[in-house]
């Protein structure tokens, strides 16, 4: 499944044991929050397994390249598939090592996941789905995640699908739906990029890491990537015009736009390196 590897970062002797960083090691925390981590642990297993199961689906091919880049403050494992349908998709594992201003306390454990998918049909825009969980050395803890659908050409049908699938499942948890979606309607997100507001946003404020939280998210999480690819599925026959495509490209732009001057996550936290790789769309045009 892996098409190539590259490693970034300061190399370490093979002949010395060091021990796992501490946002990485389970070892840290107790039992009842290993069970929590555990739970974390298996919902990106299964996340990975039905990100590659969509590059099968619909490009027929789950081959990947894979770039591990590793830095004092954090760990990088970034997967990526390109194809015919999914021109590009990237999945991204991270934990934090330290702690990183001022968006990452000192972590006992903590772990993060996103999803990306740029179809090649401008009728499906880019689906950009975060979950991060953290336990901390001061005795907090969080489960939070950014989890939005933003539209190449706007079809309302589309939106309101995805929009009435995260509404019935905060209904049925009887969950806040407009809490979690008050961070979407900042004039960047909403205005600038123009994304779509049908999803929601866990912060802030953030959930406490518990089990029950984030059995909620990542089920979240799960609603929304599972609604995204009802309507990929849906349009993928469709045909569409020239002026679609720019709308596309319109889109794209201002993706890579919104990362070079508004998210302050890749602005002051990130490496380039890694979210140009991870999430940005296979092609922008100026």
């Amino acid at each position: 499944m892996v098409a190539g590897l590259s490693v970034v970062g300061a190399a370490r002797a093979a002949d010395m044991p060091t021990p796992a960083p501490r946002g990485n090691s389970i070892d840290n925390l107790d039992a009842s929050q290993t069970v929590v981590a555990e739970q974390m642990l298996s919902f990106m297993d299964d996340l990975e397994q039905r990100f590659f199961a969509a590059a099968r689906k619909f490009n027929g091919s789950d081959t990947a390249e894979t770039r591990v880049f590793d830095y004092d403050n954090a760990h990088y494992e970034v997967q990526v598939v390109r194809g015919n349908v999914i021109e590009k998709g990237g999945l991204m594992k991270t934990y934090a090592k330290t702690a990183i201003k001022p968006y990452v306390p000192e972590p006992l454990w903590q772990r993060y996941v996103e999803v990306d998918l740029h179809p090649k049909t401008p009728l499906v825009g880019q689906l950009h789905a975060t979950l991060t969980c953290s336990f901390q050395v001061s005795g907090k803890s969080i489960v939070a995640g950014y989890m939005d659908y933003t539209p190449a050409v706007w079809i309302d049908e589309d939106v309101i699908y995805i929009k009435s699938a995260v509404d019935r499942h905060f209904a049925a948890h009887n969950r806040d739906v407009d809490r979690e979606r008050r961070m979407l309607q900042q004039k960047s997100h909403k205005d600038i990029l123009r994304a779509s507001c049908a999803g929601v946003a866990f912060f802030p404020p953030t959930l406490a890491l518990t089990a029950e939280n984030l059995d909620f998210v990542t089920a979240t999480h799960t609603t929304i990537f599972n609604a995204y690819l009802d309507i990929l599925e849906m349009r993928l026959d469709q045909p569409y015009a020239a002026a679609d495509v720019a709308e596309q490209e319109g889109m794209r732009r201002r993706w890579l736009e919104d990362h070079l001057f508004h998210d302050p996550v890749t602005r002051k936290m990130v490496p380039y390196e890694v979210w140009s790789f991870a999430d940005q769309a296979p092609t922008v045009m100026f």
